[in-house]
């Protein structure tokens, strides 16, 4: 089992190509929300990550890839879909079936990552979800869960200079949660602004900020956070 499991997780991609990718996986899924955000996206390939398969037909895509135990996959359901490329893992499995989807994705040759149906009632597996984005980042691969209140994305001190602007900006918030022991954040553009601030683990002092510029400047010097833009 770990053998496979660590087999599952060599990343080397297969197609040299640009690809916006779109991975629909199990937890809360506002779907009014998510057909506006799909159409806006235009996603060149979609995966399916178990229970995701009832959202992705719920919003009438079609997935290019569909993976998981199928633990929680309706009857039937799979069976419309038996002509699509599916991957069966087995339900005791050291990753989760969102992990191993933005393995694939990375594996297919994504240029950038959107997942949907990350966040929800679960928050262990919301945090994981959010974690398990690290991946992507190590893989130079923009990666970024979202939902109808939330932008989520890791950024770290490879990055340099990491831009938002203040009409793209996801929501009316920009938090950020350290995810080493010692972050140095520098942001300009911003209500707050930090100029190589050391943001130790358990501090408080990035929640909630506000963009005041056009564009606003993220500057991580030192370790790894995760950003949440967000509104109410």
């Amino acid at each position: 089992m770990v053998k496979y499991e660590r087999k599952i997780l060599q990343i080397s991609k297969i197609k040299e190509i640009d690809m916006k990718t779109l991975i629909v996986t199990g937890g809360s899924l506002d779907i009014s929300w998510a057909k506006d955000f799909v159409r806006t996206i235009n996603a060149e390939y979609i995966i399916a990550a178990d229970s995701g398969l009832k959202y992705i037909d719920e919003l009438g895509l079609v997935p290019d890839m569909i993976l998981g135990d199928y633990d929680s996959v309706e009857d039937g359901l799979l069976d419309k879909y038996k002509s699509i490329d599916i991957k069966t893992y087995p339900k005791e499995k050291d990753y989760t079936d969102t992990h191993i989807a933005i393995i694939n994705a990375l594996k297919a040759g994504a240029s950038v990552i959107y997942i949907l149906g990350a966040t929800g009632t679960r928050m262990d597996h919301t945090f994981t979800n959010i974690c398990n984005m690290k991946a992507a980042l190590d893989s130079g691969v923009p990666c970024f869960i979202c939902d109808s209140h939330n932008k989520i994305y890791l950024i770290n001190d490879k990055m340099g200079e990491v831009k938002v602007s203040k009409t793209g900006q996801y929501g009316d918030y920009v938090s950020f949660v350290p995810l080493s022991e010692e972050t140095i954040i520098s942001l300009a553009g911003f209500k707050y602004v930090l100029d190589d601030y050391i943001l130790n683990q358990g501090l408080s002092i990035c929640q909630s900020n506000e963009i005041k510029e056009n564009v606003a400047v993220i500057n991580i010097k030192k370790g790894l956070v995760i950003v949440f833009e967000t509104k109410d």
